[in-house]
């Protein structure tokens, strides 16, 4: 009873938006058609007596509909670049200038205070390819965020969470970021076979850095967390190096 109601008031809708569609068509058909028929005829003389134009206007039209097919097909295959241009590079994070390089996917948050990236410099992705294209395994990420300027946390893996022999921690790094100072702890993460079967979606090893600028009461802090491939690493620190702040 339900579907039969449903698909009556279905049918007496459409009827009811059809009709006066229909009644317009066949009341209109003898003088529209006339008047088609007018205006063909009229812009096939406009194109005799202007070839040249005609023929530019043809190519003219023609270029407007592929122009979005090949912007699709540019978005599709260089979305690192394409979200360069949607959004500023240079500012990943307010407070906070960088050298993005052009082949790092930008993901930002509305606010300016937080951003994600993806990236890749193995394969086609080096070239500004979107990442998963050409390519043989997962790009890696990164994240960045600020906090006050009197925030006195720092990222960093806590010794309980090494103790599991999962994460190792391999080295510290420091960088001067212009007036303020960022450490950087470095680690290891190991997954044990036990965990499942490993793909280019789940590798056996992926490195993380996790990076935090110590405060000096003026200007923001900065935090930057990498997991993905030890090759990329040295590209995330040097973006790292290449951070300011700024106003």
């Amino acid at each position: 009873m339900g579907v039969r109601f449903t698909l009556g008031i279905f049918l007496l809708t459409f009827c009811i938006f059809a009709s006066p569609v229909v009644w317009f068509r066949r009341r209109t058909a003898k003088w529209t058609a006339r008047s088609d028929a007018d205006a063909w005829l009229a812009h096939r003389s406009w194109q005799r007596l202007n070839p040249d134009v005609a023929r530019n206007l043809l190519l003219l039209r023609k270029s407007l509909l592929v122009f979005p097919s090949l912007c699709a097909a540019f978005v599709l295959f260089f979305l690192p670049v394409a979200s360069h241009i949607m959004v500023s590079s240079r500012r990943l994070v307010s407070h906070y200038s960088f050298s993005t390089p052009l082949n790092w996917l930008i993901v930002k948050s509305g606010d300016g205070g937080f951003a994600w990236t993806y990236f890749s410099n193995q394969g086609a992705a080096h070239y500004g390819f979107t990442p998963v294209w050409f390519n043989n395994r997962m790009p890696s990420g990164a994240t960045f965020l600020i906090s006050d300027p009197l925030f006195p946390g720092k990222w960093w893996r806590p010794e309980h969470e090494q103790a599991t022999g999962l994460f190792t921690h391999v080295r510290f790094k420091e960088f001067q970021l212009g007036t303020i100072t960022a450490v950087c702890y470095e680690y290891i993460h190991n997954y044990p076979e036990s965990v499942g079967s490993f793909s280019i979606f789940d590798p056996p090893v992926l490195w993380e850095s996790l990076c935090s600028t110590r405060p000096n009461g003026t200007d923001y802090n900065l935090r930057a967390a990498f997991l993905g491939h030890r090759e990329d690493l040295p590209a995330f620190y040097k973006l790292i190096s290449s951070a300011r702040p700024s106003s």
